[in-house]
């Protein structure tokens, strides 16, 4: 007879604590894969809700759905955390920071749009911007590069397609994850006696 492993249950967290994550995370700043860092750290390494596996799994599927990709990632994980309830409150907390802070910035430029300060911003700010989003995906990177073999040929595969050859990404996504499956499915049939 066949012991499979119990299906392990979901960690769940008090909408106290889904919102306060999530605000801090909609706090982050370089937009998206600020936001990523930050559910990084605190999902994986910080309170260990999640795997490393399952967070980049759920990213991925993220990025295939018609949405943005934290907001896909806020559902996702508001509902694994707290269920129906725990989807919303990810979402207000996602989402009140740039909402507050876009309505703060616009009257903000209205009342400084003809100002010399605004000349500094291409070398100012936007750089600092691109170091946390390259420091975010550095970090992202790591698991996968510290497997060589297939993961990584996957990857190099998957942004020669996105980077050089311009391919949608949720194509890529989708190519990358049916050749994992495919690839990763053959390995575990020849492994086994």
């Amino acid at each position: 007879m066949d012991a499979s492993p119990e299906p392990q249950k979901s960690p769940r967290l008090s909408q106290v604590q889904i919102l306060a994550l999530f605000l801090r995370a909609g706090l982050a700043f370089g937009g998206g894969l600020g936001i990523l860092a930050v559910l990084e750290e605190e999902l994986v390494r910080r309170r260990r809700l999640v795997s490393h596996e399952e967070f980049l799994t759920d990213y991925a599927l993220g990025r295939i759905v018609p949405s943005g990709t934290m907001t896909a990632l806020a559902v996702a994980f508001g509902y694994r955390l707290g269920g129906p309830l725990g989807t919303v409150t990810a979402l207000v907390g996602l989402v009140l920071p740039a909402f507050t802070c876009a309505v703060g910035l616009t009257i903000a430029y209205g009342a400084v749009s003809r100002a010399r300060l605004l000349d500094w911003m291409p070398v100012t700010l936007l750089p600092a911007a691109l170091a946390f989003i390259v420091a975010a995906a550095l970090r992202m990177s790591r698991e996968v590069t510290r497997r060589p073999g297939l993961p990584l040929a996957l990857a190099v595969a998957a942004f020669a397609a996105a980077f050089a050859a311009r391919v949608n990404p949720a194509l890529v996504l989708l190519a990358g994850g049916a050749a994992g499956v495919l690839l990763l499915r053959r390995d575990d049939g020849e492994d086994r006696p």
